[in-house]
């Protein structure tokens, strides 16, 4: 059988994930990516008088690095279908490594700040110049060694609406500016969740 990287990797290394201490979800998610495209999911026979082709099913797990693409393009497409058709502007937003763990060992926390980061954005929009703004933000937790680094892409429209209605085209973003927005904004919901006991540290 000619197998893909992925399961190349996850075979030889079963050893390390498939155990009792690793989350259910990662280790069904990895399982079901190694029977991917196998018979073991089931499969669908089409023959003719001369010729029959067996069709094996797919996992359509995300994490299957062909079932996963697949999502991500159809994803894509359906933003692009959405988005207006306006220039836009790409800002991350990262954070000290030393916080890193906290949002890895806390991850309703790590969901918190795909939100955090847009809100830091429309209220700078808004203080600068009374703009509302459109705002996608994604939450990346890894970086391209696959080592833990929690950071927030966001794609901002270029311009924003004021509220009579009319569109200006064009706002300027001063990074130092935002970044000390989203530091407060970090601090403060670390500060709130550390109150309210939602944060557990050592």
């Amino acid at each position: 059988m000619k197998y893909l990287p992925l399961k190349q990797i996850l075979t030889q290394t079963r050893a390390y994930w498939d155990r009792d201490e690793t989350r259910p979800a990662v280790r069904d998610a990895f399982r079901k990516a190694l029977l991917c495209g196998t018979p073991a999911l089931g499969a669908e026979v089409y023959a003719s008088e001369k010729q029959e082709r067996i069709v094996c099913h797919t996992c359509k797990g995300k994490g299957c690095s062909s079932c996963g693409y697949r999502a991500t393009v159809t994803w894509q497409r359906g933003r692009w279908a959405a988005l207006p058709n306006l220039p836009y502007k790409g800002i991350t937003f990262t954070m000290p490594h030393m916080l890193w763990e906290i949002f890895r060992d806390n991850p309703e926390l790590a969901r918190v700040l795909p939100v955090l980061a847009g809100n830091v954005i429309q209220a700078y929009a808004s203080a600068r110049q009374g703009l509302q703004v459109g705002v996608i933000s994604i939450l990346h937790t890894f970086n391209g060694r696959l080592e833990f680094n929690f950071h927030v892409h966001t794609m901002i429209t270029s311009g924003g609406l004021q509220s009579s209605g009319r569109w200006l085209s064009r706002l300027y973003y001063d990074n130092d500016v935002i970044m000390e927005f989203w530091r407060r904004a970090v601090i403060v919901l670390l500060s709130a969740a550390l109150r309210t006991g939602r944060l557990p540290v050592d």
